[in-house]
């Protein structure tokens, strides 16, 4: 009797030592990211107690959401990186995917906790009034606003340049705070011109609400990866490729899901009915070499079948 044996997928082994590089890479951006995010939240927690600024503590606490998205976002890829397993033939890259859909999430909840804080205040406020704010609590919402926008340049630019998701979630974290950050010293100076305590609190409603709106983008897009949802714009240019390759006659059916960052295909190929065993391996090949040039392909499934 033949001996059975079982083996896992041929592992494109550039994409794993790309994904193991890229990872990281990103450790040590996410890393400065951290300190800068427990940085000026602190000071600005601290401020916005002392002078009772509902928009600044709005910020601060966007802050602390962003910290602890970072957090997230690193020990996703801690678990990501480590080597596949007997129930992990694949890898561990989905970790990197479920932590960017953990840091989407927290940023909903601590939209939602700006939201009730700031709605309690403006109550409170319009009941019991309120005494003007000081100057100081300008510095550190302006000093936040420059510094996030240059490192969510700077995520963005890393980001594209290495497809890295984890990098781009941080970038879009880091650009949405770096907005409420601006949009915290716009109101505390219409507060301190008009005194009006009330532009205050409600300004800390609408942060609460962008908050929500931009975790709620990072949410969609990471459990569509998470779903097995794969666009259909790359699977028709996916499709166009492999239509390239001499040999291919035709092709019954493209389906493409993510692994983090890189993509799995199952492709049903028709080829020529008198093609050889030797010739359809030398084909498959061929499809994967053109594939893995345009795509971060970790690896692909393929039959065959007479056209």
């Amino acid at each position: 009797m033949a001996k059975i044996r079982l083996s896992g997928p041929l592992i494109s082994a550039t994409t794993t030592a790309a994904n193991r590089m890229k990872i990281k890479r990103a450790q040590h951006w996410l890393s400065l990211n951290l300190g800068l995010y427990v940085l000026i939240a602190g000071i600005e927690l601290l401020v916005g107690w002392q002078t009772h600024a509902a928009v600044l503590l709005a910020d601060g606490e966007n802050n602390v959401t962003g910290s602890f998205a970072t957090i997230l976002l690193l020990v996703g890829l801690h678990f990501a990186a480590k080597p596949s397993d007997a129930y992990h033939v694949e890898g561990h890259w989905q970790f990197e995917s479920l932590a960017v859909f953990l840091s989407g999430l927290s940023m909903v909840l601590v939209g939602l906790n700006c939201i009730w804080l700031a709605l309690r205040q403006t109550w409170s406020v319009w009941q019991l009034g309120r005494g003007t704010l000081s100057g100081i609590v300008l510095y550190p919402a302006g000093a936040s606003a420059v510094i996030l926008l240059v490192e969510a340049g700077l995520n963005h630019w890393q980001g594209q340049r290495f497809s890295d998701s984890a990098l781009l979630a941080s970038a879009q974290d880091y650009f949405s705070d770096a907005v409420t950050s601006g949009v915290t010293v716009l109101a505390l100076c219409l507060t301190m011109v008009t005194h009006w305590p009330l532009i205050d609190t409600l300004s800390a409603v609408g942060l609460g609400s962008y908050i929500c709106w931009t975790g709620g983008q990072i949410l969609s897009r990471s459990a569509a990866k998470l779903s097995n949802g794969f666009d259909p714009e790359r699977q028709v240019g996916i499709a166009a490729l492999i239509l390239t390759v001499p040999g291919v006659q035709g092709i019954k059916a493209v389906h493409g899901r993510y692994v983090g960052d890189s993509i799995v295909l199952e492709l049903a190929i028709q080829v020529a009915p008198q093609l050889t065993v030797t010739d359809t391996v030398r084909l498959r090949q061929q499809l994967c070499q053109r594939l893995a040039s345009q795509e971060s392909l970790l690896y692909c499934w393929i039959e065959f079948w007479p056209s």
